[in-house]
């Protein structure tokens, strides 16, 4: 099957209901991230690029960019359909993500995933990603990565339930 990459802005109606099934499956694995006030839908406006792959007019995967500071920029906003889970399209979305992040002169990208995101983490990791402790990740880069305020309130609850992985480009 063929499937096509298009690059879009973050307001595309397509991208927001790709969005809320992320928050649909996020919570489904994480029940107390909906209290906590996480939503794929905040901080659309700070995406630097969003790419969203059709199977001809349906809208089944995403990955977008963000920019954390100069050197380093965050993949964010990855979802697969579930019917086409498995097939590798997370995969090529981000190899394209990684190429535009060198193409704009970043060295690393980070992103986070939840803890028993268990096929999530394990694509990273063949990509080339490597987990670090959220304790060992810079306070003023943990702040900038989340749409969402995060205070020290919200950064104990969710410690041992997010990872965050790394990549050098």
């Amino acid at each position: 099957m063929e499937y096509i990459i298009k690059e879009i802005n973050y307001d595309n109606l397509d991208f927001k209901s790709l969005c809320l099934k992320l928050d649909e499956f996020q919570n489904d694995i994480v029940p107390e991230r909906a209290s906590l006030g996480f939503s794929s839908l905040a901080g659309l406006e700070k995406l630097q690029k969003i790419l969203l792959m059709y199977d001809k007019d349906k809208a089944i995967a995403t990955a977008a960019l963000k920019a954390i500071d100069g050197t380093i920029g965050e993949i964010v906003r990855v979802y697969t359909d579930e019917e086409y889970r498995g097939k590798g399209l997370a995969k090529i979305l981000i190899n394209k993500i990684i190429e535009f992040a060198k193409e704009l002169g970043y060295k690393k990208l980070i992103l986070d995933v939840w803890e028993y995101n268990l096929s999530a983490r394990a694509v990273y990791k063949k990509l080339g990603f490597v987990e670090i402790p959220i304790s060992n990740v810079n306070p003023e880069i943990l702040k900038k990565s989340f749409s969402t305020a995060i205070d020290e309130n919200k950064l104990k609850k969710i410690n041992g339930s997010i990872i965050f992985m790394e990549i050098d480009i």
